[in-house]
């Protein structure tokens, strides 16, 4: 039987301690408690977090090459913005992948166990429909919860930066918002075509749904 030696053991809690603190600090940019343009500095996230400065240095260079911060000259490194481009993109590539996923689950799986699921989500966003942070959270979690009932590994980690950047916007932007009920009547509507298996009218809910986002922002270019 193998046994682990202190080397891997060590490793594997340096590791550990890199993706917190990288899971951390995404967080606070995430929900703008660091925001965009805003120096990050190791020796005081280190301070601030109880930790030394490699994990942080380890995150660092983690969220660089996702792009969450950036390196500026006579700066360091800093929070990166997000773009017009950026958005748009988020934006589209919601559009091409979620009535994909729509269709699949109508003509392979059981989708009325989908629209249960959804239900209590729904309820749950209507709780929280006055915090604009939240909500967005919860509807990330309605729409998380489509991509996730098909199955689709593969395609869970593009999801999850889609979901992270989305939310980003939504802490950013005070003009880019949708009316709550607007967007619930929405989820109403999917959900009862699931309910009934209607492949036509989830299409056509899921497709407006994904075009009135896309619409919104391009009217506020």
């Amino acid at each position: 039987m193998y046994k682990q030696d202190g080397t891997d053991a060590s490793k594997k809690k340096s590791e550990s301690l890199s993706n917190y603190v990288y899971e951390a600090i995404k967080k606070k940019i995430i929900d703008g408690e660091l925001a965009p343009g805003n120096q990050l500095m190791d020796r005081a996230l280190a301070a601030e977090m109880g930790v030394s400065r490699t994990p942080i240095r380890d995150a660092l260079k983690r969220l660089s090459q996702e792009g969450w911060v950036l390196w500026r000259e006579h700066r360091g490194i800093v929070v990166s913005e997000v773009n017009s481009d950026d958005e748009y993109q988020l934006f589209l590539l919601r559009e091409m992948i979620e009535p994909f996923i729509v269709r699949k689950i109508i003509t392979t799986k059981r989708p009325q166990v989908l629209a249960g699921q959804l239900v209590s989500i729904a309820d749950e966003m209507e709780k929280v429909k006055d915090n604009p942070v939240e909500f967005m959270k919860k509807d990330m979690q309605f729409h998380t919860s489509i991509i996730e009932f098909l199955g689709v590994t593969k395609l869970c980690p593009l999801w999850g930066m889609i979901c992270d950047d989305m939310t980003r916007l939504v802490v950013q932007s005070v003009r880019k918002r949708r009316s709550p009920d607007d967007i619930m009547e929405e989820h109403r509507i999917l959900i009862e075509a699931f309910w009934r298996a209607d492949l036509e009218k989830a299409l056509e809910c899921i497709n407006r749904h994904c075009r009135q986002i896309v619409e919104t922002y391009h009217n506020e270019i």
